[in-house]
Parts: C-alpha cells; structure tokens; sequence
C-alpha cells in the first residue's frame, strides 16, 4: 500500500485557527496534517508574512469532501446546521 499523496486544501496565518479545523476534519475522518516553517513554531512564534503560514493538507483523494467541509465552514452553514437541529429530549 503506498503513501497518499498529500495536498494544500488552505492556508491560515493562526495556529489555533489550524488546529480548529484540523480537529474537524479528522471528526468527519479525513485525516489531515498541518505544515509550518519550523523556525517559526520553535524558535520565536512569527505571525504576519508568508513565515507565518500554516497550510492544512489532506490526502488527494480526500480533497474534494475536505472542500466541501471547508467551504460550508466559510460559509457559515455548519453553525446555521447547529442551530436548525432541535435540543434532544431529556430523559428524567
């Protein structure tokens, strides 16, 4: 079996901001991995110019699914989904 071929699905300039959507991806089971230029994670955290970048990757073959996660994130449709769904019973 050989290795998946990786790709920039986006790039963000906030680690957090990386980190959120990478959780959420793997939540929807794509696997993801972020890449940054070590010397700015390590050394001094940079956080303006091209140094700053932190590019989110899926497999290839996930790529498409990965940017329709991403685009309905942009869009704001995840929260609208959040608030359309009805509380769930409680069970007392």
């Amino acid at each position: 079996m050989s290795e998946p071929k990786w790709v920039t699905l986006f790039e963000v300039h906030d680690r957090l901001e990386a980190e959120i959507i990478r959780e959420a991806l793997e939540a929807q089971g794509l696997p993801t991995n972020l890449v940054q230029e070590a010397v700015t994670h390590y050394i001094y955290p940079i956080t303006i110019g091209p140094v700053s970048t932190i590019g989110i990757c899926v497999p290839a073959e996930n790529l498409a699914e990965a940017q329709a996660w991403l685009q309905a994130y942009q869009n704001g449709s995840l929260e609208q989904d959040l608030q359309e769904k009805p509380d769930p019973p409680d069970h007392e």
